[in-house]
């Protein structure tokens, strides 16, 4: 009797882990190569839900990944973030997004990713950390963003950037998708 209720009890889990896995598809983007100057040409990003429940994103550049190149003699460091609108009714096309998640150089050789607020205006606001890895390739990094950071919404839309050290202008920017666009993904019904 006992095992059968255990099997009852397992076979349940797996239906709910499974449920919660087909509630989020991985979303990927790709961007020409060559279509910016300098070290952070996105050329493909994906973001997902990960199997442990947080926010998985990787980003490739066209090159080789290399904290110190991120590093800027003066003005803004180099950046590759990821734009994030979590309200429902927000028109990205209208609205700045409410959430960054943003990986810069710590220095020479050390990343750090945060989760910036933006609900004024102004300069975000940490309100959170994510995780931050460079994949074997040395050419993606791996984010992970806890859905805490985020609010819990349903779903969200996001874009990516990257941002060359020291410019401050906007031909400076590469964006995936292009020309303002956004995707959306769909992380519980």
């Amino acid at each position: 009797m006992l095992s059968v209720a255990a099997l009852g009890a397992v076979t349940a889990l797996a239906c709910i882990a499974g449920a919660v896995a087909a509630t989020s598809k991985t979303v990927v983007l790709s961007d020409p190569r060559d279509d910016v100057s300098g070290a952070l040409d996105l050329q493909r990003g994906s973001l997902g839900l990960g199997a442990d429940g947080r926010l998985r994103a990787v980003i490739t550049l066209v090159g080789k990944i290399d904290p110190k190149v991120m590093l800027a003699g003066s003005g803004p460091p180099g950046s590759v973030c990821l734009r994030i609108w979590t309200a429902a009714g927000a028109d990205p096309q209208a609205t700045p997004p409410d959430r960054l998640v943003c990986v810069t150089a710590r220095g020479d050789d050390e990343l750090r990713a945060s989760v910036l607020e933006q609900d004024d205006p102004g300069l975000p606001r940490r309100v959170g950390a994510a995780s931050v890895r460079v994949n074997e390739s040395a050419r993606s990094f791996v984010v992970r963003i806890a859905q805490s950071s985020l609010g819990r919404p349903e779903s969200i839309r996001f874009a990516i950037e990257s941002t060359r050290p020291g410019c401050e202008r906007v031909s400076c920017i590469d964006t995936m998708p292009d020309k303002g666009a956004v995707r959306r993904l769909r992380i519980r019904d």
